[in-house]
């Protein structure tokens, strides 16, 4: 079964759409290509994890198609609307699964698209639709989770290197200090003490904004995307700041307790 994809064919055609967007210039320019950077490192991310389960070739290379194609609407969403936030009327995940899966255009990306068994078409689709949601709905199958749990860990991976690597500024649009000004909601403050990634849509605050990607590594469930993140280094960059406020920073700090818990 693992002749059927042509893995040089799909990463030619993925990065050919990427090229569509490298054209853009200003700030929606920095957004794409900060998204284009992402696809390939989660796609990679995908690989280094299914390798890990001792999947077989196949699989392997599912996961990697997945991870290339998860956010394959954010392009788009840079555009419409210059801001990365989801929204009612913009759900990116959802919205991308919609235009690779409803509107046929994977076909345009795997060309041999109709040899791949079905199951393996809802498998590719659900875990796309899926990989932004805060928890997964109870009716997947279990090859299904497998596949929603391996981009979601490898999506979380390369988002503590992206903060780490952009900066407070561009990510958050304000430096360190303005976002040390600021308070944590008591939404996202639980989350920390639940033990559980946050909810996006709880955020209100700039420090809302950086203590929810944080909590990000709540949602690691598999050994190896924790040793990988510790390794790496980045998760550990995203500490470098300090409230303002003494009642704020003590409460981060009670927060980063958790979090230190957590990792051993």
């Amino acid at each position: 079964m693992s002749t059927i994809f042509k893995k040089r064919q799909i990463k030619k055609n993925c990065e050919d759409f990427f090229s569509l967007y490298n054209m853009t210039t200003g700030d929606i320019g920095a957004m794409c290509k900060r998204k284009i950077t992402h696809s390939r490192e989660v796609a990679k991310n995908s690989t280094y994890l299914a390798k890990k389960l001792k999947l077989s070739e196949y699989d392997v290379t599912l996961a990697w198609i997945i991870g290339y194609l998860h956010d394959f609407a954010r392009f788009g969403q840079a555009i419409i609307t210059r801001t990365f936030k989801d929204s009612d009327r913009y759900n990116h995940a959802h919205i991308g699964a919609h235009l690779l899966f409803r509107r046929g255009m994977i076909a345009d990306i795997i060309l041999n698209y109709d040899e791949i068994p079905s199951k393996d078409k809802i498998v590719m689709r659900k875990a796309i639709y899926h990989h932004g949601d805060l928890v997964l709905p109870d009716n997947l199958t279990e090859r299904e989770i497998l596949f929603c749990d391996i981009i979601r860990e490898a999506d979380k991976i390369d988002i503590f290197r992206a903060i780490a690597t952009a900066g407070y500024k561009e990510m958050y649009g304000a430096d360190k200090a303005e976002i040390a000004k600021t308070d944590i909601s008591p939404e996202i403050e639980a989350a920390f003490y639940n033990h559980t990634t946050a909810d996006y849509t709880k955020r209100k605050t700039l420090a809302d904004f950086l203590l929810a990607h944080q909590a990000l590594f709540f949602g690691l469930k598999m050994p190896a995307s924790k040793r990988k993140v510790l390794k790496d280094g980045y998760f550990n960059k995203m500490f470098n700041i300090k409230f303002s406020n003494a009642e704020t920073e003590e409460k981060y700090q009670r927060m980063r307790q958790c979090l230190n818990e957590w990792q051993t």
